[in-house]
C-alpha cells in the first residue's frame, strides 16, 4: 500500500474510501484488481481493508467486528462514536447473546433520540468519551439501560470484573438522570460486584436472589482442616455447607478434542467428578446450575439449592473444611485506546 494511503487508513481505524485511494495514486483498474484478489476486502461499500476481514466473523471476532464499526463510523458525517454494545467488545467487556450486526454508533447532540438511520442520538459529555468510542462506565450505563435486564446485569458484571469503578459509573448514572431506561441501570449495577467469573455465574446470582436465596459466597478456596488444597468454588453458602457449581459445556469440551454426547474423550469430566468427591468429603453438598435453568428463571436450579440447604443444615456438627480467598487472580483489564 502506498505510504499516504496507509498513513490515512491507520488514523481510520483500518479502513479508507475508495476515493481516498484514488487519491493516493491508485487507479480504478488497479483498486478493483486488489479487490477481485482479496488484497483489499470489502468492509462496506466503497469503504475497503488491507486486514484480513469476513462479515460472517466480524459478528464474533472483535477485530474484524471493529473493522465495521471503523467502516460504519467512516460512512456518516457528524460527531459519531462507538457506543453500547459494540463499545463493550472495544472495551472486552461481556456481552449475553449475539454481537450486533450492525455496530452500535451514537451521535453527539443536545438531546436524546433514536434515528431512523439505526444509531443513537445523546448528550456525550468529553468524561464519556475516549477518542471514537464510549467511555468504559458510559458503555456500561447505555447497555444497562438499553439491555434486557440479565443482559444488562451481565454486562455490568464484567465490567466490574475487569476492574471499573463503580464510582466512575455511578457519576454517569447521575449525568443521565432521567434518560429511558435509567432506572433499569441503576437496579442492574446496585446488585453487581466483581466476583462472578462468567456470565452463567452473573445469571445464576440473578436466579438466586429473584427466588429468594440468601446471598453466597463467591470464588471461595476449600481446604481441609489440615491445610490442604480441595478445591475453588463459584458459590458456597457456608451455613448451610453448600456449593453451587455453575457448568456451561465449554468447560467439557475444547477445539479439536474428540466428543461423545457433546463431552471430551480426555479426562474432564473424571477429574470433575473427583473434584466434586472431595468436596462432598469435606462435608459440604454439591449443586450444579446450568444454562438451561434459565428456562425457568432458575427456579428448579434454587428447589434444588433448599433441599442440598435442608441435608447441609442436618449435617452433624463441626466443619471439615476451611474457607479462604482464591488461589488464583479473576480481573482481567479493560482496553483503554481507540
Amino acid at each position: 500500500m502506498k505510504p499516504e494511503l496507509a498513513v490515512m487508513a491507520q488514523q481510520q481505524r483500518g479502513v479508507f474510501r475508495r476515493s481516498q485511494a484514488l487519491a493516493a495514486g491508485y487507479t480504478d483498474v488497479e483498486i478493483d484488481r486488489r479487490l477481485r484478489r482479496g488484497i483489499w476486502p470489502q468492509v462496506r461499500r466503497g469503504i475497503y481493508t488491507a486486514r484480513e476481514y469476513d462479515e460472517k466473523q466480524a459478528q464474533s471476532d472483535r477485530a474484524m467486528h471493529l473493522l465495521a464499526a471503523a467502516a460504519r463510523l467512516l460512512s456518516i458525517k457528524g460527531d459519531l462514536v462507538l457506543s453500547h454494545e459494540s463499545a463493550a467488545i472495544f472495551h472486552g467487556i461481556e456481552l449475553l447473546g449475539p454481537w450486533p450486526r450492525v455496530p452500535t454508533l451514537t451521535l453527539c447532540r443536545a438531546s436524546e433520540r433514536v434515528t431512523a438511520c439505526g444509531y443513537a442520538v445523546a448528550p456525550l459529555p468529553a468524561q464519556h468519551r475516549s477518542g471514537a468510542v464510549t467511555s468504559a462506565a458510559r458503555t456500561v450505563v447505555d447497555c444497562a439501560r438499553t439491555l434486557d435486564p440479565p443482559a444488562a446485569f451481565v454486562t455490568a458484571e464484567s465490567a466490574l470484573r475487569a476492574g471499573l469503578d463503580v464510582v466512575a459509573i455511578d457519576a454517569v448514572l447521575g449525568a443521565c438522570a432521567g434518560w429511558p431506561g435509567i432506572v433499569q441501570a441503576r437496579e442492574a449495577i446496585a446488585f453487581a460486584d466483581e466476583h462472578s467469573e462468567t456470565a452463567l455465574e452473573s445469571l445464576a446470582r440473578l436466579w438466586c436472589r429473584d427466588n429468594g436465596l440468601p446471598t453466597a459466597q463467591q470464588q471461595r478456596s476449600v481446604r481441609t482442616l489440615q491445610g490442604a488444597f480441595v478445591a475453588e468454588v463459584d458459590f458456597v453458602w457456608d451455613e448451610f455447607r453448600t456449593v453451587l457449581e455453575t457448568d456451561g459445556r465449554k468447560k467439557y469440551v475444547t477445539g479439536d478434542q474428540p466428543q461423545h454426547d457433546g463431552l471430551a474423550k480426555d479426562g474432564v469430566v473424571w477429574q470433575e467428578k473427583l473434584r466434586e468427591d472431595r468436596l462432598r468429603d469435606c462435608g459440604l453438598e454439591v449443586v450444579r446450575g446450568y444454562w438451561s435453568d434459565g428456562d425457568d428463571g432458575g427456579a428448579a436450579l434454587t428447589e434444588r439449592l433448599r433441599r442440598a440447604f435442608a441435608r447441609g443444615s442436618r449435617a452433624p456438627a463441626g466443619r471439615e473444611y476451611v474457607l479462604g480467598p482464591p488461589v488464583r487472580p479473576h480481573a482481567r483489564p479493560l482496553a483503554t485506546a481507540a
